[in-house]
């Protein structure tokens, strides 16, 4: 037993350095931040650094396995810090402690920084949040803020003598509708009042539609969830017994905490992009993520938008954190489903949809990887009018899949899936011609 654990106890400590020889290049300190070049056989990776005041981590994207970049420090009074490096299964691939020198232009804060803080508000900002409070009599305080990719505290300054202070937080590396939980600090670090407030969204003005192979096709663009849900019943479907009770739940990720709601806004946004470069006419159900739609309305406003096909964009989540893929479900037993096509040809078509999803994310054609199936579960699949498919674009429940699911990188790889998908089916379907 003694040599068992002793051979598990090598093994372990043997992981860690295999683990870190993976990866070859550098961080190079500079002032108030520092750079960093480094080559790995993989093409994502999660950057993380942490220092005496502030700590941070973004997902990289490479298709090459080359990373080059730099990071700023946003106090600018250097320090040691901590960089790692880990690939999307969060194994740790490199780590390496530096002294950062502080700023040339850095003066450490000095006077009287302790008051009762009142007023304090915080407003939404696609880039971040503003704030506002009044703390009379100080020279200085401290705003403490935290969302799950940034940490930092810094010195604010008041704007006039009775002691208001306001201005806007930045911070690129936080996702739209992520929360961050505020704190005005003494200049010893007590909390003297907090608060919470979440990066707004807005989506992008809709583009150009541009001639190209899709058009003459229109199709409809279905985020589903929203943010603000309220409980409804609705009935199964045309042809179908029972009314189903909706109550709003959604996938939330494991490691990001993004909700499904906004990830599927995203990239519904993305594909309207490409799918209007491509020709394709574009009909959106929501463009918010407090629009409230039933399944009904969707179904409804797909069918006034004169739709040939309803794209229901979804996020999976399981109780296995191991679970991965990409799945396409479409309806088969209700009336509306019939007099689109038949079951046979409804797989087919999903099966070629599919099919271009996975090679867009490099995944392999089999049934690992996700599968097409045909079902009375969903509503807002059995009361469609037209071709529809509720799209699984991943399990937020498994951690490497959730971390690419929050980046546009992925999400434009899986809207480019989409595009092609659907092309796809257009030709099945006799709604464009081959290309000559």
């Amino acid at each position: 037993m003694r040599t068992l654990l002793a051979l598990i106890l090598a093994l372990c400590l043997l992981l860690p350095a295999a683990a870190l020889s993976e990866v070859q290049g550098s961080v190079i300190p500079r002032e108030a931040g520092f750079d960093y070049d480094f080559t790995l056989t993989q093409p994502w990776v999660r950057l993380q650094w942490k220092g005496p005041n502030e700590k941070g981590v973004k997902t990289l994207y490479a298709p090459d396995g080359h990373f080059t970049g730099s990071v700023d420090l946003r106090r600018g009074e250097g320090g040691k810090y901590t960089i790692t490096v880990e690939d999307i299964n969060l194994r740790q691939l490199f780590k390496q402690t530096v002294q950062l020198p502080a700023a040339s232009s850095y003066v450490a804060p000095t006077g009287k920084a302790n008051a009762n803080v009142t007023q304090l508000q915080l407003g939404e900002t696609t880039t971040g949040f503003t704030y506002s409070f009044l703390a009379p009599g100080t020279d200085y305080m401290l705003l403490y803020f935290r969302s799950v990719q940034e940490e930092a505290c810094f010195p604010v300054y008041p704007i006039n003598a009775e002691g208001r202070y306001e201005g806007e937080v930045v911070s690129d590396l936080t996702y739209a509708r992520t929360l961050f939980k505020v704190q005005i600090r003494n200049g010893n670090g007590s909390v003297k009042r907090e608060g919470e407030v979440r990066k707004a969204y807005i989506a992008p003005d809709e583009p150009e539609q541009l001639p190209g192979r899709l058009s003459g096709v229109v199709v409809c663009i279905d985020p589903g969830h929203q943010e603000n849900h309220h409980a409804f019943t609705e009935d199964r479907g045309p042809g179908l017994s029972g009314r189903v009770v909706n109550k709003g739940g959604m996938a939330q990720g494991k490691t990001t905490l993004r909700r499904e709601s906004i990830v599927v806004l995203e990239t519904g946004m993305i594909l309207r992009e490409l799918l209007m470069k491509e020709g394709a006419t574009v009909v959106m159900t929501r463009h918010k993520q407090d629009d409230f739609r039933t399944n009904l309305d969707r179904c409804n406003i797909a069918e006034e938008g004169g739709a040939h096909i309803l794209l229901r964009l979804h996020c999976n989540m399981t109780s296995s954190d191991q679970k991965t893929g990409i799945q396409v479900y479409g309806p088969l037993n209700s009336d509306y489903a019939h007099a689109v096509a038949s079951p046979a040809e409804y797989r087919a078509l999903g099966q070629a949809f599919l099919d271009e999803m996975k090679k867009a994310v490099s995944y392999e054609l089999t049934d690992k990887t996700g599968r097409v199936a045909l079902n009375d579960t969903y509503v807002g699949n059995n009361w469609a009018k037209m071709l529809c498919f509720l799209v699984e674009m991943g399990y937020m429940s498994n951690t490497s899949e959730d971390i690419k699911l929050a980046t546009p990188e992925y999400q434009t790889m899986l809207a480019q899936g989409m595009v092609e998908g659907v092309y796809q089916v257009a030709l099945m379907r006799g709604w464009v011609a081959p290309d000559e």
